[in-house]
């Protein structure tokens, strides 16, 4: 319960000791004269693709950083290289990461300073603006579940909150991410859940070459913060560190002291006197003013920073020359090793290793029962909740069971810290479920809908597919998405996608087709410490089968025989397609005609040596997806079918085999039609392939 004297204004003044003007100083310096010769390399004839600088605005950064203390979490953008200096990445990391070479951070991958470290708490940046404050978001709210629920840290009773480690995100972005979803995802989240985030934008009047005033009509942003209900505070201008150092020691004793506040927000106005990145300086010209730029120039940090020290009493010209000196040592010496860092050879891959189900000794019931498809997912969901303490799940109407009502009676078992509402923003959903990721949980989120995907491709696609190749790190991350056809809908609830996502790479697709695969895959969806999407046939959620009790784990990335046969492969996944292509079967059988059916059961990774055994087998293959037929996941099939033709070809001539030599498999794919997906089921029925269009096509194959 609040007291009286809680209600009085808050008196504290953070002033620096003589140690940390001089530590500010420092970092100032180091940062400043990076950026000046990064600028000055980019002129030369050296490999460095892009350099990005933050001249004339180095005050952020450095003062924010300082102010900040070893368990806070840092989103940073692309202009605040003094948050990478002050938590510890090197000028010689920074600069080898400039140039993507071998010996980088990334190993040739993400150039210029798209940099980040989950030991030292730095959440890498990316080129899809403020994503990364987005993510870091779900991170800093890991952070608290972690504490709280996974490790059980208690705050002292009797205690002030003050004794116990409050994290807190720093994110920083500019004026042209102002305008990207990313950021108001970050926004959104933050405020609804009320967490410690110090929001920093460098307001630097240029996203790239485009005036701010096409970005906001006001000549500030912080309007926009008030608007999400954050308290704020202006620097203008944000070119003294003390005073930056200041703001953020105030922001985040405004965040530490009583958690449940929600954001902080602080604008510092700058002008960029550099080029959006250093190759570009020289063209500044043409749509920046020169005297606007020359003024701003005479604004240099350090500048005017020394001056003040020295004026303090802090700073005296052999100790200027002595840190100078350092500093430029340490720089040229990290340039000099330019020389010796080499073209990256190696390619990443875009897994990691599959982890191993966990062994479980505490159940042994070994009971089958009859299930509804929809009740195995329920039932992995409540299982999996049991056996993965840190497993999360979340999204659009969840707690209430979810529009399809797979997510029943969760929340009563398990509660509103693992099983929780979200905003209504697919973007903000999935940027969250990535920094749940990144920070060791494992987060299951719904779309409800599969095409609802598309507007969190960003994420999904940019950060979350490109994530293990880029970094080396597993990022453990379940969307669960209904999908398809088979009720009156639309293009927005239907439409299947699973061939986009899957050419993005670094993303599993998984679509079980009955009951039992449902429970099954969906568990180790949970184990597996990939990016997943478990697509879920709507139209089958109340079909049923039969499903152990007891929790089970099947393979991701192997295809089921759903039925055996000699004359034709059918080759297929989803539970529609699936059942479509049994009852064609069963159906051509009466005819004589031996159809097996394979169900791929994963896109992504693809079984390919059963895709190429039933092939062989049968040398008639017919792909049949609920998707449309062009540039599909049969078309993929195809692909792969023909390179092991020719390949088997190949070795008939080298072996003068005849057989060999004029191998072949018959093959063609059946799915949609072009266009819209549509609303009336009589208009569906001759969009998607039907039970009879798959014997039509089977018996033309056949014979």
């Amino acid at each position: 319960m609040p007291k009286l004297e809680d209600f009085l204004p808050n008196l504290t003044e953070f002033v620096p000791t003589e140690e940390e003007y001089l530590s500010l100083y420092k970092l100032l310096l180091r940062t400043t004269i990076l950026g000046e010769m990064l600028d000055d390399e980019a002129k030369k004839d050296i490999f460095i693709p892009k350099i990005f600088t933050g001249i004339g605005q180095e005050a952020i950064g450095v003062g924010a950083v300082l102010a900040a203390e070893e368990y806070d979490w840092f989103a940073p953008d692309h202009r605040v290289q003094g948050v990478l200096l002050g938590r510890g990445i090197s000028e010689k990391e920074i600069i080898c990461q400039n140039g993507a070479f071998a010996e980088s951070i990334y190993g040739g991958y993400n150039f210029g300073i798209h940099i980040g470290d989950i030991k030292k708490h730095i959440i890498r940046f990316d080129s899809d603006m403020g994503i990364n404050t987005a993510v870091g978001v779900g991170v800093i709210n890991a952070m608290y579940y972690l504490r709280d629920v996974i490790n059980k840290q208690k705050i002292p009773t009797g205690k002030p909150t003050g004794e116990i480690k409050n994290p807190v995100l720093l994110a920083f972005f500019g004026d042209g991410a102002m305008s990207h979803g990313n950021i108001h995802s970050a926004f959104k989240f933050a405020t609804v859940f009320k967490l410690p985030v110090l929001f920093i934008l460098n307001n630097n009047g240029r996203s790239i070459r485009t005036d701010k005033r096409y970005q906001n009509p006001q000549p500030l942003f912080a309007s926009t913060a008030a608007g999400y209900g954050m308290p704020f505070y202006v620097l203008n201008p944000a070119t003294d560190p003390v005073l930056m150092w200041r703001a953020t020691k105030h922001a985040i004793q405004y965040l530490r002291q009583t958690p449940g506040r929600g954001p902080f927000f602080i604008e510092c106005v700058t002008e960029r006197v550099s080029g959006h990145n250093a190759h570009e300086t020289m063209m500044m010209s043409n749509y920046v003013p020169k005297g606007l730029r020359k003024e701003w120039l005479a604004r240099e940090p350090l500048l005017h920073y020394t001056a003040q020290l020295k004026k303090q009493g802090v700073l005296n010209e052999k100790k200027e020359k002595e840190i100078k000196d350092e500093a430029s040592k340490n720089l040229v010496e990290a340039f000099d090793a330019i020389k010796t860092y080499t073209a990256p050879t190696k390619l990443h891959q875009v897994f990691a290793p599959s982890k191993p189900p966990p062994v479980l000794s505490f159940y042994g019931k070994n009971k089958i029962r009859t299930l509804t498809y929809g009740g195995a997912i329920t039932e992995a969901m409540h299982q999996g909740l049991e056996i993965f303490p840190k497993l999360r799940i979340f999204g659009e109407d969840v707690e209430s069971g979810g529009v399809h009502g797979i997510t029943k009676k969760l929340v009563e078992k398990f509660g509103r810290l693992r099983v929780f509402h979200t905003p209504l923003d697919e973007n903000g959903i999935c940027t969250f479920a990535i920094g749940q990721a990144m920070s060791g949980l494992i987060p299951c989120m719904e779309n409800q809908f599969f095409p609802f995907a598309k507007y969190e491709f960003g994420p999904l696609l940019n950060f979350a597919g490109t994530h293990y190749a880029v970094t080396g790190e597993n990022l453990p991350l379940i969307i669960r998405a209904p999908a398809g056809g088979g009720f009156v809908s639309n293009h927005c609830h239907q439409e299947m996608i699973e061939a986009l996502i899957a050419h993005a790479g670094g993303i599993k697709l998984v679509a079980p087709a009955t009951p039992a695969t449902a429970k099954g895959l969906l568990l180790s969806a949970f184990a597996d410490g990939n990016p997943v999407i478990f697509i879920e046939q709507i139209s089958h959620y109340n079909k049923k089968g039969e499903v152990e009790e007891d929790p089970y784990f099947l393979p991701i990335g192997e295809a089921r025989v759903a039925r055996e046969g000699k004359h034709l492969s059918i080759i297929t996944y989803g539970a529609m397609m699936v059942e479509r292509s049994l009852r064609a079967a069963e159906i051509l059988a009466k005819d004589g005609a031996l159809v097996e059916v394979l169900d791929l059961q994963t896109i992504v990774p693809m079984d390919t040596d059963e895709i190429i055994r039933s092939a062989t087998k049968t040398e008639k293959v017919l792909v049949v997806h609920e998707a449309k037929e062009k540039f599909g996941v049969g078309a993929e099939i195809i692909k792969m079918l023909n390179a092991f033709v020719r390949k088997v070809r190949q070795g008939g001539a080298e072996s003068q085999n005849n057989y060999l030599k004029d191998y072949y498999i018959k093959m063609d794919v059946l799915g949609a039609k072009d266009g819209s997906v549509t609303a009336h089921p009589a208009l569906e029925k001759l969009r998607v392939p039907q039970v009879e269009d798959i014997v039509a096509e089977a018996k033309e194959m056949i014979l």
